[in-house]
Formats: structure tokens, sequence, C-alpha cells
């Protein structure tokens, strides 16, 4: 008995880490956003839902950019309201890029990646935090500093693991 409930046991760890194996493996050939998962992309690699990361920082709103206006940085697209926000990132990107590749950033606190509200933000020593939605804001904003330490902590041991892969 003992001897056929390892065998049973070992082939079921087999059966899980070739199936997460493959999974990894599966996504990251459907979509080139997911190779890396370090960015939270839409449709065509399109960061933060198509607004302009510069006018959260300069407008101190979100503000949906145009299409006419974009730069590619990191694997991702981003696109601006005008000319004059497009030069800053294309001068600067890290200045302006969003923290934790633009996933919620409760989310990293806890270990996941979940998708943004671009309503749902804040700017804290010059860095862009984006949430998935306004009560999850709140709760971040209650201990944001140690949120923000914890986040960093994590964001270097998920940052390169798709979001599926992590149990949203």
């Amino acid at each position: 008995m003992a001897t056929y409930c390892r065998s049973t046991a070992g082939r079921a760890a087999k059966f899980v880490v070739i199936f997460v194996f493959a999974a990894l493996v599966g996504m990251s050939t459907l979509d080139p956003a997911w190779a890396s998962g370090e960015n939270n992309l839409g449709s065509g690699g399109v960061a933060l839902h198509g607004y302009d990361t510069v006018a959260y920082h300069t407008a101190g709103k979100p503000m949906k950019g145009q299409a006419r206006f974009q730069v590619e940085h990191g694997g991702a697209r981003y696109l601006f309201v005008n000319k004059a926000n497009h030069d800053a990132f294309a001068a600067d990107p890290e200045k302006y890029a969003p923290a934790f590749g633009g996933w919620c950033s409760y989310g990293v606190r806890v270990g996941k990646k979940f998708d943004i509200d671009p309503h749902a933000w804040k700017i804290v020593n010059g860095r862009l935090f984006l949430q998935l939605d306004p009560g999850t804001q709140k709760v971040w904003l209650k201990d944001m500093e140690p949120n923000i330490a914890i986040a960093d902590r994590i964001w270097p041991s998920i940052m390169a693991v798709p979001a599926e892969v992590l149990g949203n």
C-alpha cells in the first residue's frame, strides 16, 4: 500500500511539473506580451490600457493616448496625448514607466499580478503606482509605504512569471 501511494504521488507530481512547463511554453508562444510576463499589456502590446503615462505626472490625471504618438519601451507600446509627452517619455522612459510593469501595486505586494483601473493611481516619490480598482487603492493607501517596500522586495521574484501562473 505505501509503495502504491508513493508511486501515485510521484506520478502526480511529475504531471504537475510537466503541465506547468507546458502552460508556460504555450503562453509564451501564443502572445509575445506574456513571454516575459513583466509588463501588463493589452491588445497589440499597449500598456496602461492606452493611457498616457506622462500625463499622470504632468497633468495630474489619467488621459487616453493617441496611436500617432507612441513609443515602444521594454516590450510595451506606450501611447501619449501629444508630442511633448511622447518626447518626454522617449528622453527618459524610466522616469515615467509605471511601477511593476503596470500591474496592480497591491497585487504585487501579495505576490500576484492583477490588471489595473487607469483611474486608480498615485504618484509617490516620482513613481506611478496603479491599482486594480478604487477599493483596492483604499486598502493600499492605508499602509502605502510598507506596501511599496514589500512589493519592491517581491517584484524581482514574480516579474517574469505570467499572471496566469501566479493563480489570480
